[in-house]
């Protein structure tokens, strides 16, 4: 873990976190060398003679030192904590767009959150206010045992004496505390889980406000998390008391054995006082291990949570990718399902010539939208092959492949930001005049202008302030920007008033010309014209063709959701 870490800081981190190493050493060194200076003093005045102005110059050097490298310290301090929290965190962005889709329903949005925020945070901790101080501080007692030794080798000996003992109780405490740390920090996260769902779940919850199912389960989550955290702290307190007392009797040893030495004048007095006074900054890093240990704890459990994202398989990238020349769409034998024992796909065939409509029908769970969720490569298929043109889709370049496909659903997403920004994340070096264009073909620009900014008016998260044919207007604007070849739509204008269904029809008849569509039909009527009309049942394909002729097939599915639906949703 500490190289890795250390592996994650940049030239400009390693370089800060240095500085500040070396900073908080001469802080210590300098703040010792002060009491050396006073001790002096004091034997000189005791002697009979000595420059004292001699030794307040020397103070006052060491007070300059102290205060500088105290100040250099802080501030590099946090640089280096701010930079592997900048990287740690930038690495966790761009590896979150690299996985599938189905890492997305095995690790929980609650979970992720937790990890991008304090279990991030903590490695700031370890690096800026730890690692620093912590490394600063052995360098500190390894000159000061080095000069003791020199002085009196014996007494550094009776230092050091119940050292190894109070460090072995120590390590031996770790291993019952990582644990203990484990179970804590994943009822840790069950609790955040489950109590970001509740919060979401509120309005449903209160509808339903007899049942207390869910709130017994928060409750229970709570008392896990507490239970957890109790054993943590109990366990710390016992082992964390025990070892600072080993390092006190250490002392004890020495203070007793040292006042012996004394009497029987093989110390002087002024190497007695030596000891006493620089054996406290001698024990500091070791006193201080109780802290250390603890941030350990916590930081391991935390950069295990990291790794799970970091380390977490990705989509595959392949080693010599491959352009297609055409944009046709084939599926050949596929078979695919999400988990074993749910829904399967199997033996899924055809294809969606270049420049053609190909529509996707049937009722819900029937595989319509894992067609396209297969072809964007949020999961890979099992069995078969997806192609592009003549090109396997997993040998395209992701960025490629996902750059070559418009989406265009019911459930439009749209962030915090400007009505600019939020079309431009179809284009992002798209000029005004070019975002000014895709709105116009979109039907939203004369809405945009309306606007009491125009284009730079902010919107809520998710589209706050708008219509929902507004919010679909955009999405397609967003789409016009991007110009890629081919198009995925869901049905859009299942929820929006007669206005704008028939500007969105106008703008989504623009938008479909010479491009590649697969279309989600909900609305059966609307997909008349298309050139290809697949029917899904069951994760399969039971019928293909056009309007028309599935029409004329009374005993075909189509012909029953043709009837049943009444060209009304399904």
């Amino acid at each position: 873990m500490i190289k890795e870490i250390w592996n994650t800081l940049t030239p400009s981190g390693k370089r800060s976190f240095s500085l500040s190493v070396m900073g908080f050493t001469l802080y210590a060194l300098s703040g010792t060398a002060m009491m050396y200076i006073v001790l002096k003093a004091l034997k000189a005045i005791i002697s009979g003679g000595g420059n004292l102005l001699w030794y307040w110059a020397c103070l006052a050097a060491c007070l300059l030192i102290k205060g500088s490298s105290n100040i250099l310290a802080d501030v590099r301090k946090h640089y280096a904590g701010f930079d592997i929290v900048y990287q740690v965190r930038k690495n966790i962005i761009y590896r979150l767009k690299e996985f599938s889709l189905g890492f997305y329903t095995n690790e929980r949005l609650g979970e992720i959150s937790t990890i991008i925020h304090k279990d991030v945070d903590k490695m700031e901790m370890v690096v800026g206010h730890v690692w620093t101080r912590m490394l600063a501080d052995f360098i500190v007692s390894v000159v000061l045992l080095t000069a003791l030794a020199v002085y009196s080798p014996k007494m550094v000996l009776l230092m050091v004496s119940a050292l190894p003992v109070a460090i072995l109780f120590l390590i031996l405490g770790l291993k019952r505390a990582k644990r203990l740390e484990k179970e804590a920090g994943n009822d840790l996260a069950d609790m955040v889980s489950v109590f970001v769902e509740y919060v979401k779940g509120i309005p449903l919850l209160k509808a339903f406000s007899e049942s207390r199912r869910f709130e017994k389960k928060v409750e229970q989550t709570a008392r896990d998390f507490g239970q957890s955290s109790k054993a943590v702290s109990g366990n710390r307190a016992a082992v964390l008391s025990v070892y600072g007392f080993i390092i006190d009797v250490s002392f004890w040893i020495m203070l007793t054995a040292g006042l012996f030495l004394l009497l029987t004048g093989k110390l002087p007095v002024y190497g007695f006082l030596l000891f006493v006074i620089i054996s406290r900054e001698f024990y500091k890093p070791f006193l201080a291990l109780e802290s250390h240990w603890v941030n350990y704890l916590m930081v391991t459990d935390s950069y295990r949570r990291i790794k799970k994202i970091s380390e977490a398989e990705t989509v595959s990238e392949p080693e010599k990718p491959i352009h297609p020349t055409e944009y046709s769409i084939s599926f050949e034998d596929v078979s695919f399902s999400y988990e074993e024992g749910g829904f399967t796909m199997q033996d899924i065939s055809f294809r969606t010539p270049a420049r053609t409509l190909t529509a996707l029908v049937g009722g819900s769970g029937s595989g319509k939208t894992t067609i396209t969720n297969l072809l964007l490569r949020f999961w890979d298929v099992m069995d078969g092959a997806i192609r592009i043109g003549d090109v396997d889709v997993r040998d395209i370049s992701y960025d490629e492949l996902l750059g070559s496909v418009s989406i265009v659903m019911q459930n439009v997403r749209l962030f915090a930001d400007t009505i600019e920004g939020n079309i431009r994340l179809g284009k992002a070096a798209a000029s005004r005049e070019e975002i000014v264009t895709a709105a116009k073909k979109a039907r939203i620009h004369d809405s945009i202008m309306s606007l009491p900014d125009g284009y730079q008016t902010m919107i809520g998260e998710n589209g706050v302030g708008l219509s929902g044919g507004q919010k679909q207007r955009l999405s397609i604007a967003r789409a016009f920007l991007k110009d890629a070849p081919i198009l995925l739509l869901d049905e859009i204008t299942s929820n929006v008033d007669p206005v704008n269904e028939a500007l969105i029809q106008e703008a989504i008849s623009e938008l479909a010309k010479d491009r590649t569509v697969l279309v989600i039909a909900h609305h059966l009527s609307t997909i008349r014209s298309a050139d290809q009309i697949l029917v899904f049942q069951d994760g399969r394909i039971v019928q293909s063709g056009q309007h028309e002729a599935l029409l004329s097939d009374t005993k075909g599915y189509y012909y029953k959701l043709w009837n049943c639906t009444n060209k009304r949703d399904y």
